[in-house]
């Protein structure tokens, strides 16, 4: 066998073994909403509707969590574990196209047994099948004795062995239980890996698939010889999941891909329809990719043996140990993020729950990894109380390099993200507040420019005190927008006010509204140049923009339908309307902000996305569209714009470094190319 195949080359060579790769391309603004909003919000309300469906249309169908904490081997830092969860991870794909994505868990956090089982009760959402591979043997059997009189909705298996056929037959295991839809105790789990022991593993890897589809055969077969499966396949025979395996072989993924209906054809149906029938089609938007290719599975068995042998994983991990600084280079921790959800606020939707809102956080990736070519996790959590949220995210944070907050309801939001953002030191950000904000800005910057007006002189309101209009208020401010009013159900926000207050509207009261002026929005708006709304449609009357200064900007940003409609409001006198959707123009699109500051971010290892970093994104954002090409229909450019998060990354590099949050240097001109190269050709150059 060739040298170069072993599993530490392919590390070494490839930075890492799996990647998170899209299932649709996004490369037009109707593909993008239907991936993202506002298609998504449709398929949240049919899962809404019928929690069976998240089986169908999101990645929970073919997906599980894959969890490590480095007890076995003692290990200081779990971290050094990322060899082991992507050598697994690697061979599920290869083997049964299970998509595994991997975990660090943070014993120093997990003090018992209780803290397991309340982040994989909390992963449950989405990932209905959990592993946990090399766990210290005392503290596994705790664990199954815990897991087997929990009423967790998930199956929970413990994979501790080293040997490649005990894995594979894990891993037949694992894949019977996703396509029985079954949530197994740890006993029954045994009771089938008994069945599949039977099997005849000796002298792979020659009949390596038909091994392969055997073990998987009996498995499923135990599972609805007992009705362990789940109600929406128990009239799905056997047989069917076992030839689209045997089918799987043979002609590789798209043998997976739910055949179109004869009538399919996009133009034909509405929006929802279309909508949906993408996300039935694919099972979720996002999927595990291999980084290499091996010729057949024959030599990818050979390659895993070999390597299992030379106990190559331990001496990864022990070239981590001697070198953290090599943990970016050697897996795939550089470019690994997490999008967090607890389904809290779901796009307009609202309190809706994590497994609802999981095809926003699926969207929301697809977007990360065209636009940033960023891999993101979705991880749905079941936790409302905004301490213990923290808590299971500090639990779950030391693979990844960054995490984005998302859909979390005010007023929650800001401790979770202030809390967050001080214990784990990684690039960390709530994008409902600061992607809208930074997009914003940009929005303000241009309007600038084009009346010539200085921005210490401009009077804004911003209608909506939630987490967008706290971020867009405190971005603005910070920019040098003195003049403020911040306005919410009750009225303009001032210091002193009793009515629907907390902490956060009082601190906001500290540096807007100086004269204490009160009222409603129709006073707030008087004299005003801007009009910011975060709040609900129709807030906004024509009378009430006829009040404002002359040339007044509005951004009625309220989804799916604005504040105020923009051909009313350029009727009733505003220069420029600017709203949150696609089919308007200047829209304030938050995939103009979030790839880039995280791309940017994550390439200096930021400790922290601070206000200069959003600030120069903002510039960044504005800057792109030159001044010759501006107009009051064109003030932002097009969401899919492909050099905007590569202009943004270089921006907030530079910003990164220039304020001390960077934990490295870099050449921002290698940022801008290598963020360049990754959205073009998906490929990973090292910096």
């Amino acid at each position: 066998m060739n040298p170069q195949q072993s599993l530490k080359n392919l590390f070494l060579r490839t930075n890492g073994l799996i990647r998170i790769k899209p299932k649709v391309r996004v490369t037009d603004n109707y593909t993008l909403s239907l991936v993202y909003t506002p298609g998504v919000g449709h398929i949240c309300k049919v899962i809404e509707k019928d929690q069976d469906q998240l089986y169908d249309l999101t990645i929970t169908g073919n997906s599980i969590a894959l969890l490590a904490d480095g007890s076995k081997f003692d290990l200081p830092r779990p971290s050094k574990m990322i060899p082991n969860l992507e050598a697994i991870s690697a061979l599920y794909k290869a083997f049964y196209d299970v998509d595994a994505y991997p975990i660090i868990l943070d014993r120093h956090i997990m003090t018992d047994v209780s803290d397991y089982l309340l982040v994989m009760d909390n992963l449950s959402t989405t990932y209905k099948t959990i592993v946990l591979i090399d766990i210290e043997d005392t503290l596994a059997k705790q664990i199954i004795i815990a897991v087997e009189i929990a009423n967790l909705q998930c199956t929970v298996i413990i994979s501790n062995s080293h040997n490649l056929r005990e894995q594979l037959q894990d891993a037949a295991l694992v894949k019977a239980t996703l396509d029985g839809r079954a949530i197994l105790k740890p006993s029954q789990c045994e009771q089938i890996k008994k069945e599949i022991k039977r099997i005849d593993f000796t002298n792979l890897p020659s009949y390596l698939t038909i091994t392969l589809n055997k073990a998987y055969a009996i498995g499923l077969q135990e599972i609805y010889n007992n009705k362990w499966y789940h109600h929406t396949v128990q009239n799905i025979k056997p047989e069917i999941f076992i030839n689209k395996l045997n089918d799987l072989y043979i002609y590789g993924e798209v043998a997976y891909y739910n055949k179109w209906k004869n009538d399919h054809l996009l133009q034909k149906n509405d929006f929802n329809q279309n909508a949906l029938e993408l996300h039935k089609r694919y099972n979720g938007m996002i999927t595990i990719e291999l980084k290499f290719n091996s010729r057949s599975l024959e030599d990818l068995y050979r390659i895993y043996e070999t390597s299992y042998q030379a106990d190559e994983l331990a001496q990864l991990r022990q070239i981590l140990i001697d070198d953290p600084t090599k943990l970016r280079e050697i897996t795939f921790k550089k470019n690994y993020a997490a999008i967090i959800t607890n389904g809290t606020a779901i796009l307009g939707l609202g309190n809706i729950g994590p497994s609802a809102g999981s095809p926003v956080m699926e969207g929301k990736s697809v977007l990360f990894n065209a636009l940033g070519g960023i891999d993101l996790m979705p991880i749905c959590l079941k936790e409302k109380d905004p301490h213990k949220l923290v808590r299971i995210i500090k639990c779950i944070a030391p693979i990844f390099s960054a995490i984005n907050l998302e859909d979390l309801r005010a007023p929650d939001c800001f401790p979770i993200e202030e809390e967050a953002v001080h214990s784990l030191h990684i690039p960390l950000m709530h994008d409902d507040q600061h992607g809208t904000a930074v997009v914003s800005l940009a929005a303000v910057i241009n309007y600038l420019k084009l009346t010539k007006k200085n921005v210490k002189d401009l009077k804004l309101v911003i209608n909506g005190a939630g987490a967008a209009g706290v971020a867009i208020c405190k971005l603005l401010h910070g920019h040098g927008i003195e003049d403020i009013l911040i306005c919410d159900t009750s009225g303009i926000i001032y210091e002193g006010r009793q009515q629907n207050m907390n902490n956060f509207k009082n601190d906001l009261a500290k540096f807007t509204n100086k004269n204490k002026i009160q009222g409603t929005l129709a006073d707030a708006v008087k004299q005003r140049d801007l009009f910011v709304g975060v709040s609900s449609a129709g807030a906004l009357t024509q009378d009430m923009v006829k009040t404002m200064n002359k040339d007044p900007f509005i951004l009625a940003l309220a989804n799916p339908i604005p504040e105020i409609m923009p051909d009313e409001a350029i009727q009733a006198g505003a220069f420029i309307v600017a709203t949150g959707r696609s089919d308007f123009n200047n829209q304030v699109n938050n995939s103009l902000a979030f790839p880039g500051i995280f791309r940017g971010a994550i390439d200096t290892r930021a400790k922290e996305i601070n206000l200069d970093m959003k600030i120069a994104a903002a510039y960044a954002i504005a800057n792109s569209i030159k001044e010759s090409e501006l107009s009051t229909i064109k003030i932002l450019p097009g969401a899919l714009t492909a050099e905007i998060p590569a202009n943004v990354a270089r921006a907030v590099a530079i910003a990164a470094m220039k304020t001390g949050v960077a934990k490295i240097n870099v050449d921002p001109e290698k940022v801008f190319d290598q963020a360049r190269k990754l959205i073009m050709e998906g490929n990973l150059p090292a910096i």
